[in-house]
C-alpha cells in the first residue's frame, strides 16, 4: 500500500507568531516614507525647546514639577529624554519609535479582540495597522503620547481579562493580573490622560460579554475611577491655566458644545469609513445655529435604535459604538482644549476612539463567508493594499513644515494658524517677502490675531518699513496686552525711532517679569549690537543682554550665541566673537537648524578677517 501522509498542522505558538509579525511588516512597509520625514510643527517645543532633556535635573522636573511640559505627561517626557539621550535630535530614531509603537499596538489590539472571542480579530487589527486616518498620531513625533499612551491603554484591557473571565463567573479573579491593569492604567495615564476612559470602556466591555450583570462585576473597577478621574480633571485644569485654553474662541453656551460634540462624532466616524481629503488642520465650524442640535439627536437616536435592537443583532454594535463615544469623550468640547481656537476635530485625536469602530471590521471577514476562499482572500487583500497605499502616500505630507502647512492651505485655504506658520517658517529661511503675505492672509483670515500681528510688524520692522510696523505691533498689544512678544517689538520700534528713554523703559519692565521673554531680549541686543544708525548702536549693552539670555539656556541656544558674538564683533574682540560663532554654529548643526548655520557661517567669516557686521536685518 502507497504511504500515506498527513497533513502537518502548525502547532498555534507559532501560527500566532506568524501571524503577529506579518501584523508588524504591514505597518513598517506602510509607514517606510514616514521614516524620512523631519521634525514639524510641535516638534520644537516638545525637543529642541525642551530643558527637561537635559541630564538627570531635566528627568526630575519631569516627574515633579507640573508644568515642566505643556501637560503633565512624565512618562511620554521620560520618552523623549531616553531618544535624546540616544540620538540626539536625528529624526529617524523618533520616526522609527513611532512606527514600532504603533506596531505594538497593532498586535495587542489583536490579542484583546482574539480575548473577546471576536473571529475577524486579525482583520481587523490589520485594518487598524493601515488605516490613513492614524498616519497623523505615526508621522508626527510630538503624538508619540498618543501610541505611547494606547499601548498602556491596551495592554491594561489586555490584563483585565486575563484578571476577570468576562465570559463566565466559574473561573477565579486572579489578583496579580488586577495589580498589572491597574499600573499599566497609571502609566497610560501618565503617558496622555484622555486614557481616563478606560474604566468606562471596561464596564462596557462586562455589559457586552454577560448575559446577566450584578453590582459585584462593577466593583473592581473602583480604583481605575478613582485613579482616572483626577488625572482627567488635572489635565482639563492646566489646559486652561497652564496651555492657555481660555477667552472669546472658548466662550460657547452648553447647546453650543452639544453641537460640537455631535458633529464631532459624526465627523469621525465618516472619515474611518471614507478616509477622504485628511487635512492636519481642519475648517472650525459655526455652531451658532439652533437648528444644529438635530446631529446630536440624531447621534442620540442611532444609539437608541442600537439599544433596541440588541437582541436581534447583539449588543456588540451597541459595545462598539458606545467605547468610541466615551473615548472621543474627553476631546468633544465640553472641555477646553487649546487648539479648539483652530478646530474642533483632528485626526490624531480619534487614533484610541478608532478601536471602537475598526473593531466592527472583525465582521467583515464573516460577511464574505458565502463565497469561495480564494475570493474571500482576494477583497480582503485588496482592502488592506487599498488603505495601505492611502497611509504611505498620507505620510508624505508630514516630510517637513513646508509640505505639512502647504498641504493645509490647500485644503483649507482660510486656515489662519497655518498662515502664520508657514510665514514663521519663511522667516526662519529668510524668505521675507512671501512670510509677509501669509502674516497678512493670517490677520485677514482672523481679525484678532495677535501673534500673526506681531509677527507681521517683525517682518516690516526687518524690511525698514517702520511706521507701518508700528501699527501692527501696536494692534497687536491691543488685542492681547499681556503678549511680552509685541511689547519687546515695540520696544524696537521705539529704538529705530531714535526714542531711546521709552525703549529702555519697556525693557526694564521686560527684564523685570518672570519668566523673561528671552527671544524679545536677544532681538534687542541684537539691534544694540548690529543697528548701523549710531544712536542705537550701544555694544557693550549689547554684550549684556545677550550674556544673560545664554546664561539663562546655558550657552546652548545657537541665536543667542550668534548675537553675543555679534556683540563682541561690534567692539572690534574678533577672536572671542568668531570663537562664539563657532559654538553657535556646532549647536545650530546639533539642532538641525541647517539655514541658521550657514547664516552664522558667513558672519564668521567676516570676524575671522577681522570685520564687524552692521546691519539690521539678521
Amino acid at each position: 500500500m502507497p504511504q500515506q501522509h498527513m497533513p502537518r498542522l502548525t502547532p498555534a505558538p507559532l501560527r500566532t507568531s506568524a501571524k503577529a509579525a506579518f501584523l508588524v511588516a504591514l505597518t513598517g512597509l506602510a509607514y517606510l516614507p514616514a521614516l524620512r520625514n523631519g521634525f514639524i510643527w510641535d516638534d520644537d517645543a516638545w525637543l529642541m525647546h525642551n530643558r527637561t532633556l537635559d541630564g538627570v535635573t531635566g528627568l526630575y522636573r519631569l516627574w515633579f514639577d507640573l508644568l515642566a511640559l505643556q501637560q503633565y505627561y512624565p512618562l511620554t517626557g521620560t520618552a523623549f529624554w531616553i531618544q535624546y539621550q540616544l540620538w540626539g535630535f536625528h529624526p529617524f530614531g523618533y520616526h522609527a519609535v513611532n512606527v514600532a509603537l504603533h506596531a505594538l499596538n497593532v498586535v495587542l489590539f489583536w490579542f484583546v479582540l482574539r480575548k473577546l472571542g471576536l473571529r475577524g480579530a486579525w482583520f481587523a487589527a490589520a485594518v487598524f495597522a493601515v488605516h490613513p486616518v492614524l498616519v497623523e498620531s505615526v508621522a508626527w513625533i510630538t503624538e508619540i503620547k498618543n501610541l505611547l499612551s494606547t499601548a498602556f491603554f491596551l495592554g491594561s484591557v489586555l490584563t483585565y481579562l486575563n484578571f476577570e473571565n468576562l465570559e463566565t463567573r466559574d473561573l477565579p479573579r486572579r489578583d496579580g493580573w488586577f495589580v498589572l491593569s491597574l499600573l499599566l492604567f497609571i502609566c497610560a495615564l501618565l503617558s496622555k490622560s484622555v486614557t481616563c476612559s478606560l474604566p468606562v470602556v471596561l464596564a462596557i466591555l462586562i455589559w457586552w460579554k454577560r448575559e446577566r450583570i450584578r453590582p459585584a462585576d462593577f466593583r473592581p473597577l473602583l480604583p481605575f475611577f478613582l485613579v482616572g478621574l483626577p488625572m482627567g480633571l488635572l489635565t482639563a485644569w492646566l489646559e486652561v491655566h497652564h496651555v492657555g485654553a481660555t477667552g472669546a474662541s472658548f466662550n460657547q453656551e452648553f447647546y453650543q458644545r452639544c453641537i460640537v460634540a455631535g458633529r464631532a462624532i459624526v465627523f469621525y466616524l465618516f472619515k474611518l469609513i471614507w478616509p477622504n481629503d485628511l487635512t492636519f488642520i481642519y475648517p472650525r465650524w459655526q455652531v451658532t445655529s439652533l437648528w444644529l442640535l438635530l446631529v446630536p439627536a440624531f447621534v442620540a437616536l442611532c444609539l437608541l435604535t442600537l439599544w433596541f435592537l440588541r437582541k436581534r443583532i447583539g449588543k456588540g454594535p451597541l459595545a462598539a459604538a458606545a467605547f468610541f463615544i466615551v473615548t472621543l469623550g474627553p476631546i468633544l468640547g465640553f472641555f477646553n482644549g487649546y487648539a479648539f481656537q483652530f478646530s474642533f476635530v483632528a485626526d490624531h485625536w480619534q487614533y484610541l476612539s478608532s478601536l471602537g469602530v475598526i473593531t466592527l471590521a472583525s465582521a467583515f471577514p464573516n460577511v464574505l463567508s458565502g463565497v469561495s476562499r480564494h475570493v474571500r482572500s482576494a477583497v480582503l487583500g485588496f482592502v488592506l493594499v487599498a488603505l495601505a497605499l492611502l497611509t504611505t502616500r498620507q505620510s508624505f505630507i508630514y516630510n517637513d513644515q513646508d509640505t505639512l502647512w502647504g498641504d493645509t492651505l490647500v485644503k483649507n485655504p482660510k486656515c489662519w494658524m497655518a498662515h502664520n506658520n508657514l510665514g514663521v517658517d519663511l522667516t526662519e529661511r529668510g524668505v521675507l517677502r512671501g512670510a509677509e503675505e501669509h502674516f497678512r492672509a493670517a490677520v485677514r483670515f482672523n481679525t484678532r490675531y495677535y501673534e500673526a500681528e506681531n509677527n507681521l510688524g517683525e517682518i516690516l520692522l526687518a524690511r525698514n518699513q517702520v511706521e507701518e510696523a508700528a501699527r501692527h505691533i501696536d494692534r497687536s498689544i491691543q488685542i492681547n496686552p499681556t503678549f511680552a512678544a509685541s511689547h519687546w517689538n515695540k520696544a524696537l520700534v521705539l529704538a529705530r525711532q531714535a526714542k531711546s528713554d521709552e525703549a529702555y523703559e519697556i525693557v526694564d519692565q521686560g527684564l523685570q517679569q518672570r519668566p523673561i521673554y528671552l527671544a524679545g531680549v536677544n532681538a534687542f541686543a541684537w539691534l544694540l549690537a548690529t543697528s548701523p544708525d549710531e544712536r542705537v548702536r550701544k555694544p557693550s549693552g549689547a554684550e549684556e543682554l545677550a550674556r544673560r539670555c545664554c546664561e539663562a539656556t546655558g550657552y546652548a541656544n545657537p541665536r543667542f550665541l550668534d548675537t553675543l558674538a555679534a556683540a563682541y564683533a561690534s567692539q572690534n574682540q574678533f577672536d572671542r566673537a568668531a570663537e562664539t560663532a563657532s559654538q553657535a554654529i556646532d549647536h545650530a548643526g546639533r539642532l538641525g537648524q541647517a539655514t541658521l548655520a550657514r547664516e552664522i557661517t558667513s558672519r564668521l567669516e567676516l570676524y575671522k578677517a577681522g570685520r564687524g557686521y552692521f546691519s539690521f536685518r539678521r
